[in-house]
């Protein structure tokens, strides 16, 4: 059987009561491989994409807003990966509506690991997994059905109308703002908090790709083109929620007023080459997460585990255990 690193360990706080996770998770990603065509022996999505090295080096505004143990001290070694999310490793980078993904793994220094999982998209197109599931039915039952769908749910149509903002292709991976979708509550030393949502902006800014430059990209601009373009950092910031802004709905954005606050510098400087080789299998999960650091009740986050369990079940063989505490 294949074996599998950084899996183990994978998790939050549990499930919402009165939900089979594991079951719903299984039907959402049955929905997704039906809809979007997902080939066996791959990831359901976001199979396409390249593994890199580098560091993340904390502020000290990040040490005030959390104890998390990669916020407080010295710089800590990361693993990212960026990735279009369409299934298709022939797929060509210049895909419009494709979102693209930056997930990074921070290594603590007992050994422990935590992750970051971010998408260009500002918002998810759905506010719980069975709406997301029958959007995707909608949209493969064809235009009637989506229309008809979106018109009984404005707040998915509301939604989709943002991620539309950022259809176009980037004109690099290292140039394209990328959010966490999903909040999580930091906990400082004395026992404060703040709920936050995640951002990775682009020292190099925010650049799409020309529209008389798609013809002529090449099929693996992005994959192959941030090779070259080594080393590139990105800024972390997270976004405070306000009064009476929504924790549990990543298909709202919270006002454009709200404060952010710089957290550190994510700096990738080469490519990885100890993951996904052999039997090794690379999992990124937003609810791997350490002491100062806490999930919220959003259900989109919390069956995510569960779906990369399933993710990875496919593509490998492996068990991803989901541990419920």
């Amino acid at each position: 059987m294949t074996t599998t690193r950084d899996d183990r360990g994978t998790g939050g706080m549990g499930a919402p009561t009165g939900t089979d996770l594991r079951a719903l998770a299984l039907e959402l990603t049955d929905t997704v491989v039906e809809v979007l065509g997902s080939p066996d022996g791959r990831r359901v999505t976001h199979h396409k994409g390249v593994v890199l090295t580098g560091t993340f080096v904390p502020t000290p505004r990040a040490r005030e807003l959390s104890r998390a143990p990669h916020l407080e001290g010295p710089p800590v070694p990361v693993t990212a990966r960026f990735s279009n999310g369409l299934p298709s490793a022939d797929g060509h980078d210049a895909a419009t509506g494709d979102p693209r993904g930056l997930a990074v793994k921070f290594t603590l220094p007992d050994g422990r690991r935590t992750d970051l999982v971010c998408q260009d998209w500002p918002v998810f197109p759905a506010g719980t997994p069975e709406d997301f599931r029958d959007l995707l039915r909608a949209q493969h039952a064809g235009e009637e059905a989506t229309l008809a769908f979106l018109a009984a749910h404005p707040g998915v149509a509301a939604a989709g109308e943002v991620v539309a903002t950022v259809a176009a292709a980037p004109r690099s991976f290292a140039t394209v703002v990328y959010h966490s979708l999903n909040a999580f509550r930091l906990v400082a030393a004395d026992g404060t908090s703040h709920w936050v949502r995640w951002r990775l902006d682009p020292e190099a800014g925010e650049h799409r790709l020309p529209e008389a430059e798609r013809a002529t990209a090449g099929v693996d601009y992005l994959v192959d083109g941030i090779l070259d373009e080594l080393p590139v950092r990105f800024r972390v910031l997270v976004q405070l929620a306000g009064e009476g802004d929504d924790v549990t709905d990543p298909s709202r954005a919270w006002p454009a007023e709200r404060e952010w606050v710089g957290m550190g510098t994510l700096e990738l400087t080469g490519p990885d080459t100890t993951r996904e080789h052999d039997d090794d299998v690379l999992v990124y999960d937003p609810m791997r997460l350490v002491d100062g650091i806490e999930p919220s009740d959003d259900p989109v986050l919390r069956i995510r585990p569960y779906v990369y369990a399933e993710s990875v079940r496919r593509r490998s063989g492996a068990a991803c255990p989901v541990h419920l505490r």
